[in-house]
């Protein structure tokens, strides 16, 4: 609880910081209220200022002094983290959004020099037509690539790339010392691999040199329905061997069928005695790329998979794929879903273990609990595609990604959480890793070692230490003890 007398200096340090960089800070408070929250609307609190900055000199400043003066400080691109990880109480948000400049792509290493605040979108389309693409691409362009590289950023070629936190080749990073540093694999990696999914808690990524790949301008996509889980997952190995170059990416999800209600005890009163109910379907999008003139032969490329049925084929061009989900976003925005609670609860599990946890949990969720745009996560992927330390997940050949999304209106938002937490503690006690971008509610240091384990745990303190001495990044969301 911050008293009296540390509310007074950190007013009085927040105007300091208004009187020595000008219009660059911004006080107002219709301002501020814009930064009170995430995508995630389950958290508010309004910092002291905005701090709007155009490149790490810019952002260094900044930091220099808020660690003179003790303010606390988060980096923010667009905000689409679930559990106030981009926001503060009374501290600084540095607003990366303007830091949008594509310095340079090089064709021939494939690779984009990009500012930390570019958006994938931006990206895409100016290197699609180029013939190149980014490797991992998460479902939602509209984010920045400093901030996916921050949490890991998952996507449906994950299961061959990794992260995009893996894709990133070099990164320019301002610690919470308020120091410019450049850093990758081979210099300074310490720091590269503690901001590589370090959720910002020890500097600010203000460029990234992220890696490319060729691609061809031609997608066809498949959509498969399998009524079993366990045949799809079977299906999923053979995809995802590393010998097996058919398909490009994989996408999936758990698609409900509502039937009616069913008994759950006595009576008839919803929640008590009655629950309404689903039949459970596994949809799986697989990709083929192609160019014009060279199409793929469908009925060899589906040889050996045991799907319940070939729903249907659609074909895009390259960018239209990596865009294909923007109309669902449109929808969601004029219904006003983006507007409501989106507490996303995601886990990554062994494969050993995630049929029977996914299959207990589909068969005690009630479908109308998602909202109305809301879905479950189905994200199978290899389990040594990625080597970014802060990044856990149970490892294994395989694990298996799920996730409750919903979209919830307010005056349901305690109950989703109190289901949703106790979902994020079964997929704990089954061996999960929890994504941290999402609805997370570890309070202690026992929960944050667990997750990390001992040793990691360890090195992400002592991270903390050297990059943030005086814990000024992101302070409150992870408790070190």
């Amino acid at each position: 609880m911050t008293t009296l007398a540390e509310g007074e200096a950190l007013s009085k340090a927040i105007q300091g910081l208004a009187e020595t960089f000008g219009d660059r800070i911004d006080l107002r408070e219709e301002e501020r209220s814009k930064f009170e929250t995430d995508f995630g609307k389950v958290v508010f609190q309004t910092p002291g200022a905005v701090a709007r900055c155009q490149n790490a000199e810019q952002v260094a400043e900044i930091i220099r002094y808020c660690r003179e003066h003790k303010v606390p400080i988060v980096a923010r691109g667009q905000g689409h983290t679930q559990t106030g990880q981009s926001t503060t109480n009374g501290g600084v948000v540095v607003d990366t959004s303007a830091m949008q400049t594509i310095h340079s792509i090089n064709e021939d290493e494939l690779y984009a020099d990009c500012d930390g605040g570019v958006v994938w979108h931006d990206l895409v389309v100016k290197v699609v037509p180029m013939g190149f693409v980014p490797p991992v691409l998460t479902n939602n362009l509209g984010v920045s690539i400093a901030g996916t590289t921050s949490v890991a950023g998952l996507g449906v070629a994950s299961y061959k790339y990794g992260t995009q936190a893996d894709s990133a080749i070099e990164l320019e990073v301002v610690t919470g010392a308020g120091d410019i540093v450049t850093c990758s694999r081979e210099h300074n990696a310490d720091l590269f691999n503690s901001v590589r999914s370090g959720l910002s808690q020890f500097g600010i990524i203000t460029r990234v040199k992220t890696k490319l790949r060729r691609c061809k301008q031609k997608v066809r996509m498949y959509h498969l329905l399998y009524d079993d889980l366990g045949v799809f997952m079977k299906d999923a190995e053979g995809v995802m061997d590393p010998d097996d170059t058919r398909f490009h990416t994989l996408e999936s999800r758990c698609a409900p069928c509502p039937i009616f209600m069913k008994r759950i005890g006595d009576g008839l009163k919803l929640r008590e005695g009655a629950q309404l109910y689903a039949y459970w379907t596994y949809p799986m999008f697989l990709t083929v790329e192609y160019d014009e003139g060279d199409e793929p032969n469908d009925e060899e490329l589906l040889k050996g998979l045991s799907y319940h049925r070939h729903l249907q084929t659609d074909e895009y061009t390259q960018e239209e794929f990596c865009r294909r989900l923007e109309p669902v976003f449109e929808i969601w925005h004029n219904s006003g879903n983006w507007q409501m609670a989106h507490p996303w609860m995601e886990t990554v599990l062994p494969w050993d273990k995630a049929q029977e946890f996914i299959e207990f949990a589909l068969d005690n969720l009630p479908p109308q609990s998602l909202g109305p745009a809301g879905h479950i996560l189905l994200w199978p992927s290899r389990g040594d595609t990625s080597d970014v330390p802060f990044f856990k997940h149970p490892g294994g050949d395989f694990v298996m990604g799920w996730g409750i999304l919903p979209a919830v209106p307010q005056q349901f938002l305690d109950m989703a959480l109190e289901n949703l937490d106790m979902v994020s503690k079964l997929s704990i006690g089954y061996g999960g890793k929890r994504y941290l971008s999402g609805f997370i509610t570890f309070k202690t240091p026992a929960e944050w070692e667990e997750h990390f384990g001992t040793e990691t745990w360890e090195r992400f303190k002592a991270a903390k230490k050297t990059f943030d001495p005086d814990g000024i990044m992101n302070p409150g969301f992870i408790n070190y003890g």
